[in-house]
């Protein structure tokens, strides 16, 4: 008779950080769903109490993400290989970009991509006492590229190279814990702090993915209405949402049991080039030439106000709100798809130099982010005026009906409906393959990658948390968890950014 350790294992709990990983989890969900009402309350809260103690430290981390980045960047040890010296890249620069792309962003950048810049351009915290037209959509798209940008994969990249020096070079096992090892291994990160750092990663990697499926599932709601007639001003259902989550958790639970080469690069490759072919159409319908031009003087906008808008906060009380709602809100949001998405960029990086690491990961998705955000978010803005405002009246009612107001003014019949259905596409190949590299991930950190069974119930709880969150608050609710969650990830991120620094100028980070 096979003993209670052997039982455990065989159903994907062989060690005390995957019981402890998975009893926490499920009395969220249990409690989630026993108290509802008084969930709300303690997640806004807890959100409140980090936002008005915790805003300089969510800053700081990712100004300083970028500093330590671009010393290592410039320094020779970038040129040190992620493995052994004569082994080359396990994937191709294409897939190895799409994948990086697809796993760090996902659909939020359909969710966000026109609704954002709506909503800046007529409330934020820089506008002047009458800015024009043009001014207010230039700085509309310029907040919204810094929220999107360099800052944010500075958190990923930042984490990743941390992990990757000992993973690669001294050949650690690929869990979170590594991030404070500094290329070094051993000590801290051995004993129960070591628990500690993968319990935290297990956490925020469900809170952060929940968050992105549960706005997203909204988002696929929107343009699912549009696609069967509905149009923008269609109420969203929570009955829907929650049938979305369903259907991408058994398809991305199957693609995770298919493994990485096969289900994850499959799918990013595929979103990489629907993607391509959707950014093209819309420059084409829409007003190509103004859009280009808006594209160009935003993004130069960008780089040079990306570090006074870096080093922002809030000096009065509207100030610091809006900053809470978007500012810190990204931050944590990115915080807590750090340990997911860097032990994913290590588990993909595998052969590359570290300045390949730092450079490819930071800048290439970057610049692909802000072009994508400019042409969505440019063409929505001036497409708005030409409506009468008809798509900043839909995103007043719901962010998630921005996209389906911008092609309804763009196209009409047909293609409309083409162009809905492939947004519906992409918005679900993107939380197939942000649930599959999560829940990938996940079972890593809990050495069970080869075990079925964990591979399910993961891919089953960051489901399960999303609708919960849905359920409780809406995009309150997902707010508040990435904020409190992203809290002591940015605490890790300074630590980490400190001890590889350290290490480089101690000359220790080549292991």
């Amino acid at each position: 008779m096979p003993s209670a350790d052997d039982f455990l294992s065989r159903i994907g709990l062989p060690n005390a950080t995957a019981r402890i990983a998975v009893t926490g989890v499920s009395l969220v969900i249990l409690v989630g769903l026993v108290f509802l009402d008084r969930a709300d309350a303690a997640l806004t809260a807890a959100r409140d109490a980090v936002i008005s103690g915790a805003d300089v430290l969510f800053v700081a981390s990712a100004n300083v993400c970028l500093v330590v980045l671009a010393i290592v960047a410039i320094h020779p040890i970038g040129k040190l290989r992620l493995g052994p010296d004569d082994e080359g890249p396990e994937f191709g620069t294409g897939s190895w970009l799409a994948m990086l792309f697809s796993a760090g962003l996902a659909s939020g950048i359909l969710y966000w991509a026109t609704a954002e810049p709506i909503l800046h351009a007529s409330l934020n915290p820089f506008l002047g006492p009458d800015p024009t037209l043009d001014e207010s959509a230039r700085l509309g798209l310029r907040i919204t590229m810094f929220h999107w940008g360099l800052h944010g994969w500075g958190f990923y990249v930042l984490a990743a190279l941390a992990i990757a020096i000992p993973v690669h070079r001294g050949g650690a096992p690929l869990r979170f814990r590594e991030i404070l090892s500094a290329g070094r291994g051993g000590g801290f990160t051995r004993g129960w702090p070591g628990a500690t750092l993968d319990l935290l990663a297990i956490f925020g990697t469900v809170c952060g993915v929940a968050t992105s499926i549960g706005l997203s599932a909204s988002s696929m709601n929107a343009t699912l209405a549009g696609l069967f007639g509905a149009g923008a001003d269609a109420p969203l259902d929570l009955r829907v949402q929650v049938g979305i989550i369903a259907a991408v958790t058994v398809l991305g639970i199957a693609s995770a049991l298919s493994g990485v080469a096969r289900g994850i690069r499959w799918l990013s490759s595929v979103n990489a080039w629907v993607s391509l072919g959707l950014m093209l159409t819309f420059l084409l319908l829409g007003p190509t030439g103004d859009v280009l031009a808006l594209i160009g003087s935003s993004f130069v906008d960008y780089v040079v106000s990306v570090p006074a808008l870096g080093l922002y906060v809030g000096e009065d009380a509207a100030a610091r709100q809006w900053q809470a709602d978007w500012t810190l809100f990204y931050w944590a949001w990115w915080l807590a798809w750090t340990p997911f998405v860097a032990l994913f960029i290590v588990r993909i990086s595998r052969g590359r130099t570290i300045r390949e690491l730092v450079l490819g990961v930071t800048l290439a998705p970057t610049a692909v982010t802000l072009v994508w955000m400019g042409l969505f978010g440019g063409t929505a803005l001036l497409q708005d005026r030409m409506a009468d405002g008809a798509i900043s009246r839909a995103v007043e009612t719901d962010y998630a009906l921005g996209l389906v107001a911008l092609i309804e003014q763009l196209a009409s019949g047909p293609l409309a409906t083409a162009l809905v259905a492939v947004a519906c596409f992409l918005l679900f190949t993107w939380l197939i393959t942000s649930l599959d590299s999560a829940t990938l991930v996940l079972c890593e950190l809990m050495e069970t990658a080869g075990t079925p069974a964990a591979k399910v119930f993961w891919g089953v709880a960051v489901s399960a948390v999303s609708v919960i969150l849905l359920v409780v608050g809406g995009l309150t609710a997902l707010q508040a968890a990435s904020i409190v969650i992203g809290l002591p990830l940015a605490l890790v991120q300074m630590v980490a950014a400190a001890r590889v620094l350290s290490a480089l100028f101690r000359g220790r980070l080549s292991v």
